[in-house]
C-alpha cells in the first residue's frame, strides 16, 4: 500500500485518495504545550546551574554545603540536565512525526473525511451537499508562515471537520472545490467565474470607537468611580492597585474586541456573504443565504446619536468543539451605519430588498410599524409592571413569509425570522404572566445570539396570533423552492 503523499496541490484532492497535511501542523496545533516544556526545561536550567555558576563567581558560598564542590555540582547538573533535556525533545519530536502521520484528509464527489489521533484514533465524515460553508482561518504564527486552516461547516451539531494546516492558496482553493458541487461534463459549456464585491468595509476608527462608546465602558465608567472613591477613602495604596487592576482589565477588553474583530469586510461572493475580520488572526467565511435562520438588529442607546446598528444572525451551523477558539461568526457586522445596515438585511434577506421591505426594517427599528390588526401583536397596558420601559415597542408582526420581533428600549432590537425555518413554536405562561393576564411567544430553531422569544403578550390574542403563525409557517413551507447549490464545470486538465 502506498505511503499517503502531503497535500500541495488541492486539484488533487477530489480524487478519493488520502492526503497529509502540512508537515507543520502538530507543532502549530501544539505550539502552546511546546512552549510550556521550553519554559520548563530553562527555569530548571537556570535554578540548578546558571544561578549557582553566578553566585559562586561572585564568592557567595553555599551555606548548607560549604565544601561545595563547584565544578563537580554544575558538571553533575548539566549532565542530568542535558539527558533529561534530551528524553523529552526526543520523546516530543516522535509524538509530533506520529501525529503528522496518521492526519490524513480525502475527498471525493460524495464526502469528505478526516482522520488523526495516535492513541484514540477518530474519523470525521461530512457529505458534500450538507456542507453550509468553509471558513478559512489564520491565526498570528500559521499566517506568519503563510498557512491557514480550513472550519468546514456542516449541518448538525458538531458535525465540522477542520483541516489545519494547509499553504493558503491550497486552503482558497480547496475550500472553491469543496463548495462546488460536480456535474455532467455537459451541463456548462465554460467554468464559472468567482464574481466579487465590496459591500462595507469598517473603519478601524469607528470600530475603535463603537467599543469606547459602548454599554459596557458606561458600566465600567460607574465601576470606576465607585472603586476610586473607595480607594480615596480608604488611603491605603492596596486601595489604589484596585484601581491600576480596573484599569488593565479595560485595557485588555479592548485590545482583545479591537485584535480580533478589527478589519471587519463584507463582500458578496457569487451572491452569497463573505466576512473578513481580524488584525492579527484573521477568519474569512462565506455565508450562502439560506444559512440565515434569524437575523438581529440591535442598537445600544449610547449608539443613537451616532446612528450605529449591530448585526448578529443564527445560522444553520456554527464552529464545532474542534474550533472554539475561532472568532464568532454569527456577528455579521459589529458596527454599520444605517444605509449599510440597509443594505446588509438587503443582502442576507432578499426578500426584503425592495423599498417596502427596506421601509418595513426601517419603521420597526424605530418602533413605528403600524401593522395589520391580524397579522400583528402588540404587548398591553398592563404588561407595563413586566415592561416598564419597552412596553410600547414590544410587538411582531408577519410580511412575506418573514416574522418580525421588536423589543427592548435601552438597547433596540429587531429580529428577523424566517417562517419556513422554523422548527417549532410555542407559547409559555409563568407565574408573573400568569397573574397579569399575560403569555410569552417563543420559536424554536437552531440556536445562536438571537433570542427568538416576545414575553409580555395578551393572553387572549396569543393563542389566535399562534395558530395565525402556524397557517403562516405551513404556507411559506409549501411554497419555499429547495436551495441549489451553484454546480461549475471543473477546467479540462492540460
Amino acid at each position: 500500500m502506498a505511503k499517503p503523499p502531503t497535500l500541495r496541490d488541492a486539484a488533487t484532492l477530489g480524487d478519493g485518495r488520502w492526503y497529509r497535511l502540512h508537515p507543520l501542523t502538530p507543532i502549530l496545533r501544539g505550539g502552546l504545550v511546546a512552549a510550556g516544556l521550553v519554559g520548563v526545561a530553562f527555569a530548571t536550567l537556570w535554578e540548578t546551574v546558571v544561578v549557582r555558576v553566578i553566585l559562586n563567581s561572585l564568592g557567595v558560598e553555599d551555606v548548607e554545603e560549604p565544601e561545595f564542590d563547584v565544578a563537580g555540582r554544575v558538571l553533575d547538573s548539566i549532565t542530568t540536565f542535558s539527558g533529561g533535556l534530551f528524553i523529552i525533545v526526543l520523546v516530543i519530536a516522535i509524538a509530533i512525526w506520529l501525529q503528522w502521520r496518521v492526519h490524513l484528509v480525502r475527498m471525493d464527489e460524495n464526502v469528505i473525511e478526516v482522520k488523526s489521533g495516535v492513541i484514540f484514533r477518530s474519523s470525521r465524515r461530512a457529505r458534500r451537499d450538507r456542507v453550509n460553508a468553509v471558513g478559512i482561518r489564520q491565526p498570528l504564527i500559521p499566517r506568519l508562515l503563510g498557512l491557514a486552516k480550513l472550519d468546514i461547516q456542516a449541518a448538525g451539531s458538531d458535525a465540522n471537520l477542520v483541516l489545519a494546516y494547509l499553504p493558503r492558496a491550497t486552503a482558497m482553493e480547496v475550500r472553491r472545490q469543496i463548495l462546488t458541487q460536480p456535474v455532467e461534463e455537459d451541463a456548462l459549456d465554460e467554468p464559472a467565474l468567482e464574481r466579487t464585491e465590496r459591500v462595507v468595509e469598517v473603519p478601524l476608527f469607528r470600530y475603535f470607537a463603537s467599543l469606547v462608546v459602548s454599554v459596557e465602558t458606561a458600566i465600567f465608567l460607574v465601576v470606576f468611580v465607585v472603586v476610586v472613591i473607595s480607594a480615596w477613602q480608604a488611603e491605603d495604596l492596596m486601595a489604589w492597585l484596585v484601581v491600576v487592576f480596573a484599569l488593565f482589565v479595560y485595557g485588555a477588553f479592548l485590545a482583545d474586541r479591537f485584535f480580533r474583530v478589527g478589519s471587519f469586510v463584507i463582500d458578496t461572493v457569487n451572491g452569497d456573504i463573505r466576512v473578513s475580520l481580524g488584525l492579527l488572526a484573521t477568519s474569512v467565511e462565506t455565508i450562502p443565504t439560506h444559512r440565515f435562520h434569524a437575523l438581529q438588529l440591535s442598537q445600544p442607546w449610547p449608539w443613537r446619536i451616532l446612528g450605529w446598528w449591530r448585526i448578529d444572525a443564527n445560522l444553520a451551523s456554527s464552529p464545532g468543539s474542534q474550533n472554539k477558539k475561532a472568532p464568532s461568526t454569527t456577528v455579521i457586522c459589529p458596527v454599520a451605519t444605517h444605509s449599510e445596515m440597509l443594505r446588509i438585511v438587503s443582502l442576507c434577506v432578499p426578500e426584503l430588498a425592495t423599498p417596502l421591505g427596506q421601509q418595513m426594517v426601517s419603521d420597526g427599528i424605530l418602533g413605528t410599524h403600524q401593522g395589520e390588526p391580524d397579522d400583528h401583536i402588540a404587548s398591553p397596558r398592563r404588561a407595563r409592571v413586566l415592561l416598564p420601559l419597552s412596553v410600547s415597542v414590544n410587538q411582531a408582526w408577519h410580511h412575506l413569509g418573514f416574522l418580525f420581533l421588536r423589543k427592548g428600549t435601552w438597547i433596540r432590537r429587531l429580529v428577523i425570522a424566517p417562517l419556513a425555518r422554523f422548527q417549532s413554536s410555542s407559547v409559555e405562561q409563568g407565574l408573573l404572566h400568569r397573574l397579569r393576564g399575560l403569555s410569552a411567544f417563543s420559536i424554536q430553531g437552531v440556536p445562536g445570539p438571537v433570542s427568538l422569544r416576545l414575553i409580555a403578550l395578551d393572553e387572549q390574542e396569543i393563542h389566535n396570533w399562534w395558530a395565525r403563525v402556524t397557517d403562516w409557517t405551513i404556507q411559506a413551507v409549501s411554497v419555499s423552492r429547495p436551495v441549489l447549490t451553484r454546480s461549475r464545470k471543473k477546467a479540462p486538465t492540460p
